[in-house]
């Protein structure tokens, strides 16, 4: 695996060269990088919201935005209640989209302020060894409602073919399954009606690994307040709360948002991710020698 993945930083390293846009430092870069993930500047910049995306204005068909936003009575459902949704299925796509289909019937977006043209649930692997959760679609995501596709996701899937592997060998989706009025942070109210339905999709998954990306994602999922600069670069355990039966054991790390590459796209920075992808490719590595010892 780390062979195909260094061939294919090469090859992806040339290839953006020529188009202009370059996910990572060209030169000698699987030994570099390996080795480069220097330490974060205390006055690092503030990350952007996972939705920020270049774009222009939102699509005119989009349907009104609800304005019972924060509804005092509104709890996030239940684990028991979305796994009788899909507890008869055995195909885990097949599970997946059941999920899909509570989580329209449920509309948890109906409780906050939101306007969108689609929802955008997630797509990929249903048996995903890695998968990747930003926080909410942007622009592009809401017109296709495909997740990741915009500019952002368009780098996002440069750094995947770097890591050797594809979109669809891997398994991407958001915190919010709905476009934020103007690509606006969620809520931690809105974030929490939201999360239930993620989790259930890493329970079905059961990927080996999540990337988180982005503060917001990396917040909610870990339950912390810490800044990125302290949790990059690091594994985390992803916490089991509530109903944890069947919920599988899944590290997590953390790192900054494509969207954030793209407005502070230095070699530092660029250096860092890879380094966090590294040891994602390690971790993925280490779990498939031991699937196989077993």
């Amino acid at each position: 695996m780390q062979d195909d993945a260094r061939r294919l930083i090469a090859q992806h390293a040339q290839t953006a060269k020529l188009m202009g846009v370059d996910f990572l430092p060209l030169g000698n870069v699987p030994a570099a990088l390996a080795q480069a993930a220097s330490a974060s500047n205390p006055t690092e910049p503030t990350e952007p919201t996972e939705s920020a995306q270049p774009g222009g204005p939102r699509a005119p068909h989009a349907p009104p935005s609800f304005e019972s936003a924060d509804q005092p009575g509104v709890s996030p459902i239940s684990a028991d209640d979305l796994q009788q949704t899909y507890a008869h299925l055995g195909d885990p796509q097949a599970r997946l989209d059941a999920l899909r289909g509570k989580y329209e019937a449920d509309a948890p977006h109906q409780h906050f302020n939101t306007q969108f043209a689609n929802i955008v649930f997630g797509e990929g692997n249903p048996q995903a060894d890695l998968m990747f959760v930003g926080e909410a679609p942007g622009e592009q995501e809401d017109l296709t409602g495909r997740p990741f596709v915009g500019r952002a996701g368009q780098l996002l899937e440069k750094m995947i073919q770097a890591m050797g592997l594809s979109r669809e060998t891997v398994y991407i989706t958001n915190v919010l399954k709905t476009r934020p009025p103007g690509n606006a942070t969620p809520t931690s109210r809105e974030s929490a009606l939201c999360k239930p339905y993620l989790m259930e999709q890493i329970r079905i998954i059961e990927p080996k690994v999540i990337v988180t990306l982005g503060l917001p994602a990396t917040q909610l999922l870990l339950k912390v307040s810490s800044p990125m600069r302290s949790m990059r670069g690091h594994w985390h355990a992803l916490p089991t709360e509530g109903n944890a039966e069947g919920m599988p054991r899944v590290e997590i790390m953390p790192t900054y948002h494509p969207a954030y590459l793209l407005r502070s796209y230095t070699e530092e920075n660029r250096r860092k991710v890879w380094s966090d992808l590294t040891q994602v490719i390690d971790k993925l590595g280490e779990a498939s020698g031991a699937s196989r010892v077993r």
